[in-house]
């Protein structure tokens, strides 16, 4: 028991010093069209991989996969343009124009192509680079992602939510969540430019999600707010595609079960693509 109690402890030791040594990886910025992106670079591996964050979130959501996927790949977090530190122009907000955002930074970092893991928002820009430029993505993870926004998809009451927003629930969700957010004299904006993208968008078909070559990897927790009928729709529609749901998690099964997630999600990168079949 004490032996037990010892390994434990140690372990907790060690995962809290590789935490903390994240912490000192400095901010870059990069001028990236008519915004500054705010950027982080961890690991030192051959491989690059960019990490995606949700709406209304920032680089910080990914603390609990940037331990273990930075020992084996160059990881990039990033702020998407009106979060985190990152700028904001009044610019009609929507996914393509963030994915395009993504893969400016890849321009400045000399980055040919890389893996994708994108989680809510974060997906649906990995899905869109997948589309556009399949060159630039080596493999996808979709975590809570869409690919069109009805009730369909969505439970209804998300949607009213998002629809009740205002700034004063933008603004003190921003003060809560943002550090250092320098877009104040923009809220009023920005709280209408990201309502209308998550009402509204994205909107592509299946056709677009057949065009996506890579390996996909569609993650969902089994009590998502995304139903788990889009999301099987969405695996069903991709050539080379794998689908997992997380039991007992919700909308964030990589913060939920970090463990398991990270596990899955290391297992399919790091290995090749097997297209399996059904019958």
């Amino acid at each position: 028991m004490i032996k037990k109690l010892q390994f434990v402890f140690l372990f907790a030791i060690i995962s809290m010093t590789a935490t903390a040594q994240l912490d000192t990886v400095s901010s870059r910025f990069a001028k990236i069209n008519d915004v500054k992106i705010h950027y982080k670079i961890y690991g030192t591996g051959s491989d690059a991989l960019f990490l995606l964050h949700g709406s209304m979130e920032c680089m910080t959501e990914w603390d609990k996969q940037l331990v273990d996927f930075s020992k084996r790949y160059k990881v990039i977090t990033m702020d998407n343009r009106g979060h985190g530190k990152s700028t904001f122009t009044d610019r009609k907000m929507d996914y393509f124009l963030m994915s395009e955002d993504v893969l400016a930074l890849m321009s400045v970092l000399k980055i040919d192509s890389a893996h994708i893991v994108g989680f809510g928002d974060g997906g649906i820009i990995g899905l869109y680079l997948a589309i556009t430029h399949p060159e630039k993505v080596r493999k996808l993870v979709a975590i809570g992602a869409n690919y069109k926004v009805d009730t369909s998809v969505v439970y209804h009451e998300v949607l009213e939510k998002v629809k009740a927003w205002d700034d004063d629930k933008v603004y003190s969700f921003v003060r809560n969540n943002f550090r250092g957010w320098p877009n104040d004299n923009m809220l009023t904006q920005f709280t209408s430019r990201m309502k209308t993208m998550l009402l509204t968008e994205p909107n592509l078909t299946k056709d677009d999600l057949r065009k996506i070559q890579c390996p996909t990897l569609f993650m969902t927790g089994d009590h998502d707010i995304i139903k788990q009928s889009h999301t099987s729709e969405m695996f069903e529609s991709v050539q080379r595609g794998y689908l997992a749901v997380i039991p007992c998690t919700k909308h964030y099964p990589q913060k939920d079960k970090p463990a398991v997630v990270n596990s899955i999600i290391m297992d399919f990168l790091s290995k090749k693509f097997i297209k399996l079949a059904r019958f």
